[in-house]
């Protein structure tokens, strides 16, 4: 073998060694930083310091979209969840979270959930969202 081969070779591996060393340093720092990968030992059982984000209730409508009621911090939301995207169908009171629904309730109702003074409870709401958005053959 040709010494320029050799020493080209032994360039080449002492390079690749320095640029996975820096990148080993470099994800090392910005682990213990938090910014990103796991969460150091130290934080690990505590919450975040944002609002708490509860699922309340998820209701399938087909094999790839379903409702879901979510609490977020004071808010209660009724979201349209597909594959792709997200979308906030409406707001709901939530105090109307913790009502159980009366058996006098039908399923005709104000314009939305939780508009005046005869708003339907969440499951009803998510019913009547359901019957809305099921195709029909």
């Amino acid at each position: 073998m040709d010494t320029s081969l050799v020493t080209l070779l032994v360039r080449v591996v002492v390079s690749l060694g320095v640029v996975l060393a820096i990148m080993a340093g470099t994800a090392a720092v910005l682990r213990r930083s938090g910014l990103v990968g796991t969460v150091p030992a130290a934080r690990r059982g505590t919450r975040r310091r944002g609002a708490p984000v509860e699922v309340i209730a998820r209701h399938g409508l087909s094999r790839a979209s379903s409702l879901a009621v979510v609490r977020l911090g004071g808010r209660a939301l009724v979201l349209g969840v597909t594959e792709h995207q997200v979308t906030l169908l409406t707001e709901v009171d939530p105090a109307e979270l913790d009502t159980q629904p009366d058996p006098d309730d039908t399923l005709v109702g104000p314009a939305g959930p939780g508009i005046g003074a005869g708003a339907l409870p969440w499951k009803v709401t998510l019913e009547q969202m359901r019957e809305r958005t099921v195709r029909r053959s």
